[in-house]
């Protein structure tokens, strides 16, 4: 029997996928006009970034829709590992997060507690340096997947 030999992708889609959760631990949205930045964690799960007491306090509040973006190219990644023609699904699990990345700043609620009152503000965040990788990764493990679709269908 005679095999073919070629590159298996699988390893460099895992190796993405692994990269981009990775991601998580890097500044993922910066304040702008300020030098306040948070990573993908914090982001994700939350974080309480300002506390005067009972009098006023300001949080980030936990985004299970961020988190899911940072998950899903890693489950894109281990897709093509365990199912013989995962590819597509790697595709769309990857294109899906690379849209999630996009819309972070909206997708992000911060409020603000005032003696008791809270109130969710508008801020205007720019993009982090996690958040423009991760994107980027998910954009090339959605170009390496398709490819690896295209290959296998030929």
């Amino acid at each position: 029997m005679n095999r073919k030999k070629g590159f298996d992708l699988r390893l460099i889609n895992l190796f993405i996928g692994i990269l981009v959760v990775v991601m998580m631990v890097l500044p993922v949205l910066v304040w702008k006009d300020s030098d306040a930045s948070f990573t993908g964690l914090e982001v994700a799960f939350g974080k309480e970034f300002a506390n005067l007491g009972s009098w006023a306090s300001g949080e980030i509040a936990f985004n299970p829709l961020v988190l899911l973006a940072f998950l899903l190219p890693l489950a894109g990644a281990l897709i093509p590992m365990f199912v013989k023609k995962g590819y597509l699904f790697s595709v769309v699990l990857y294109i899906a997060a690379a849209i999630m990345f996009f819309m972070t700043p909206e997708l992000t609620t911060v409020t603000v507690s005032v003696l008791d009152t809270t109130t969710e503000i508008d801020v205007k965040w720019t993009y982090g340096i996690g958040l423009f990788l991760a994107m980027g990764l998910s954009v090339f493990g959605a170009s390496l997947s398709m490819f690896a679709l295209y290959k296998e269908s030929a």
